[in-house]
């Protein structure tokens, strides 16, 4: 194989696009069959290379999406998956009230009945969907822990853990913002406002 990469340098340092374990299967069949492609005197050696570029992106982030699937489906455990649920859903209600006002372009009314509602759903969830996944995160990383895992190299394992760390942090910005946001007082003092209409927002706090 170190033949065909000293032959096909460029593409070989583009195979590094797929995942690890794809290219150690397939990365010599891959320069193998360029190698008999472009050695075909029947076959325009242009229209080859531009396929081979064409395809070859498109390709690599198929196979990188499927392997992170594979990832999450058979080694991501099962209540980790369960907590972003959760935690997404939790979520929604916040998303959700952000659309509805931009598309309608009102407030939401500020009666003390929403506010009830506003603490419960737009900071109350959030905490929880934090609480939860933070929760879910620290139990996976102990058990891979008493397993000989460092917590340092659990913390970055990024491809196990990012489901629980995004929803985690998407919690915690957002119960974090309602309440705490420097320009709750602008405006309607509805924070969820501020969202879409910046420009005001922006005076409002240079005005102090």
């Amino acid at each position: 194989m170190d033949g065909l990469k000293h032959r096909f340098p460029r593409y070989s340092r583009l195979l590094w696009l797929y995942p690890a374990g794809y290219r150690m299967q397939y990365e010599e069949q891959m320069l193998q069959t360029l190698a008999d492609m472009l050695d075909d005197p029947g076959r325009s050696k242009a229209s080859i290379w531009a396929r081979t570029v064409l395809d070859l992106p498109v390709s690599a982030i198929y196979q990188q999406l499927s392997y992170e699937g594979g990832i999450m489906k058979n080694e991501t455990p099962s209540y980790m998956k369960r907590s972003a649920l959760l935690g997404s859903i939790m979520l929604l209600p916040f998303w959700a009230v952000v659309i509805i006002n931009s598309l309608n372009n009102h407030s939401i009314p500020s009666s003390h009945d929403w506010e009830l509602t506003y603490k419960l759903l737009l900071v109350g969830l959030p905490v929880i969907a934090f609480l939860l996944n933070i929760a879910a995160f620290w139990r996976w990383v102990a058990t891979r822990h008493k397993l000989g895992t460092s917590y340092l190299k659990s913390l970055f394992d990024f491809r196990h853990n990012w489901t629980v760390l995004v929803v985690a942090g998407l919690g915690l910005l957002i119960a974090l913002f309602v309440p705490f946001h420097d320009s709750v007082h602008c405006l309607t003092g509805n924070p969820v406002r501020e969202l879409h209409n910046p420009h005001q927002t922006l005076q409002c706090i240079l005005r102090g």
